[in-house]
């Protein structure tokens, strides 16, 4: 079953100042305990660390609501301030159709809005409302 309407995906890269890449880990690491507590409606959260000097971050949420209610945690603020103190630069790439009130959010961080393939997104049938 392919979808028009998806829910919000973010691709985020976190490019770490000087010295700083171990705070970013130590923080980065209680904000997964967090998500993974406190944040139901996050389809998926995934790091990796392609490099010495940077880290990935993909992010799926079920709709702009869950969205906010990540950020707005504030058992996440505190980690999440700390991955972006400990960056010097922060890259955010969107898909999906988020409303005006989650893209004034991703504005605050840069985000540049893709657009997906013909076909080339998929929403698990249990996943749909």
């Amino acid at each position: 079953i392919f979808s028009d309407s998806m829910p919000i995906l973010l691709k985020i890269k976190f490019t770490f100042k000087e010295g700083r890449r171990d705070d970013f880990i130590k923080n980065q690491a209680e904000l997964m305990k967090v998500i993974g507590r406190d944040h139901p409606g996050v389809i998926v959260y995934h790091v990796d660390y392609p490099d010495a000097n940077s880290c990935e971050f993909t992010e799926v949420y079920d709709n702009d609501k869950t969205f906010k209610d990540h950020l707005d945690n504030e058992s996440g603020k505190g980690p999440l301030g700390g991955c972006l103190d400990a960056s010097a630069s922060v890259g955010v790439r969107c898909w999906g159709n988020p409303n005006e009130e989650s893209k004034t959010i991703l504005a605050g961080f840069g985000a540049a809005y893709m657009e997906s393939g013909e076909n080339s997104y998929i929403l698990h049938p249990s996943k749909m409302a």
